[in-house]
């Protein structure tokens, strides 16, 4: 009984710590924590070879630190854990190529448009033609590869019925999965089809070079909702002026 007691407190505790920050507490503190998946390419990913965290969001994030006085210190996480880790409080607002939703404005504060986006198809060059649009994409024989815990697997889970969905554990994976051919579609967002194309020709093709009708949406930071302070100073930096420079560094088209 006793031991119960004991673990229970324990984890009354832990939650407390976890709480989410407030920006005076992040201000003290010196040190603001970002989460982020790290595997999202040009805004937050890791160096094949260093494994060092680089992209778009991130240099956005650092400057954010350097406005604040603060050092920002990654924090990783999953998209399946995304949302509960931020709740739970292992960092103060979540990046990384996180997309608007509706759902999600319902649990969180969403930040200001950080660059515009949509839902695209994304093949091998090789076999590029064959999947032009959605109907050339859902039937029969086509092998159509998705990560869990986005908005990715969102639209596959409601615009795929006749093709085979393969499931892999991270977006890396179903980007390899088209490199090796094992897979023949990806769906994924319009910035990282763009970029996949661009650094890796011929490899990466863009079956569709607009978003899918109705799919256009923003890519946003996440803060939880119970901290207007920290959403308003987030706002106030989130110029375009900014967002435009830190763009042409990384190719990316607004």
């Amino acid at each position: 009984m006793i031991k119960s007691v004991v673990a229970v407190f324990s984890m009354f505790v832990f939650s407390f710590h976890l709480q989410a920050r407030t920006l005076n507490e992040i201000s003290a503190s010196g040190i603001l924590r970002v989460g982020v998946p790290g595997d999202y390419a040009p805004l937050a990913w890791h160096d094949a070879i260093t494994g060092k965290l680089q992209g778009f969001e991130i240099d956005l994030a650092n400057d954010f630190g350097k406005e604040l006085k603060t050092r920002v210190e990654f924090v990783p996480t999953s998209w399946p854990e995304l949302s509960r880790d931020l709740t739970s409080g292992q960092f103060d607002i979540a990046i990384g190529g996180i997309t608007a939703t509706p759902e999600r404005a319902k649990m969180f504060s969403l930040s200001r448009a950080v660059l515009p986006n949509g839902k695209i198809a994304l093949s091998h060059c090789k076999t590029s033609a064959l999947y032009q649009d959605p109907d050339t994409i859902d039937r029969p024989g086509v092998r159509v590869v998705v990560n869990p815990g986005g908005t990715n697997q969102l639209f596959v889970e409601k615009n795929i019925r006749h093709a085979q969905i393969i499931r892999m554990e991270n977006n890396l994976d179903t980007l390899q999965a088209i490199r090796n051919q094992t897979a023949d579609v990806m769906f994924t967002d319009l910035l990282e089809g763009q970029y996949y194309h661009t650094t890796e020709p011929g490899t990466f093709c863009l079956t569709t070079n607009q978003p899918f009708q109705g799919t256009e949406s923003s890519k946003v930071w996440m803060m939880n909702n119970n901290n207007p302070d920290l959403l308003r100073v987030v706002n106030a930096f989130l110029q375009k002026e900014r967002l435009s420079s830190l763009a042409k560094k990384w190719n990316i088209q607004e």
